[in-house]
């Protein structure tokens, strides 16, 4: 019985073979890039486009282990381009009100703190934010409410993503309000795009636009 017992888990356990996938690579790769290490940069930069490969062909496939709740799910191209224009519009904006109150951006040198901020940082604070958090609080406003608008749900959850950085040295109450404002354009992108991804693609083109303006010297 304890035989047949650990064939059957290991056989649900290989139908879940593309989460398990995801995880297994997105962690170790985060890991891996955060590391002072250059041998370990290396490897997590590997992970991380082994991962990018898994996530893309992923999209609209993650059924089950948690993932069911995140939509991950496909994008057009079209719908890929708005997102990507909309992320680079708000950090452009970002960058604006950055220069005119003199407040520094928080970009960290480094190849590898770049990659992590353009790919992973971005799908794995997505998946969190606007993938768990936002659809329970969907679900929860749809109880308290079936006709009320999805809009509450987006600030409280962009508040929560602006309070999770509350942990980051000499974030003040002007960054904590941009964080606040970006995050509920991740969440409209989420929402109207039905898809965690299109987010994520939002917010990588988001942190590009703040590396570039660093690295043109518009902002520091």
């Amino acid at each position: 019985m304890g035989k047949w017992a650990r064939t059957g888990c290991l056989g649900d356990l290989a139908g879940y073979w593309r989460e398990l996938l995801f995880w297994m690579l997105l962690l170790p790769a985060l890991g891996a890039l955060g590391s002072i290490r250059p041998r370990r940069q290396i490897a997590g930069l590997i992970e991380a486009c082994a991962f990018l490969v898994v996530a893309v062909s992923s999209a609209g496939e993650l059924k089950s282990l948690g993932l069911e709740f995140v939509a991950w799910n496909r994008v057009g191209r079209r719908d890929a381009a708005s997102s990507l224009a909309m992320g680079l519009l708000t950090g452009c904006c970002i960058v604006a009100v950055a220069g005119l109150s003199h407040q520094p951006l928080g970009t960290e040198g480094g190849w590898n703190k770049i990659v992590l901020a353009v790919t992973l940082g971005p799908v794995l604070e997505e998946v969190i934010f606007r993938g768990y958090l936002l659809t329970a609080g969907l679900l929860l406003m749809r109880r308290l409410c079936p006709s009320s608008s999805p809009a509450p749900s987006i600030m409280a959850v962009a508040v929560a993503f602006s309070m999770a950085h509350l942990t980051t040295p000499g974030t003040n109450s002007i960054q904590l309000g941009c964080i606040v404002l970006t995050g509920c354009v991740y969440g409209y992108i989420r929402f109207r795009y039905r898809s965690t991804a299109a987010a994520a693609l939002a917010h990588g083109a988001y942190n590009l636009a703040l590396y570039l303006s660093y690295w043109c010297g518009v902002s520091h």
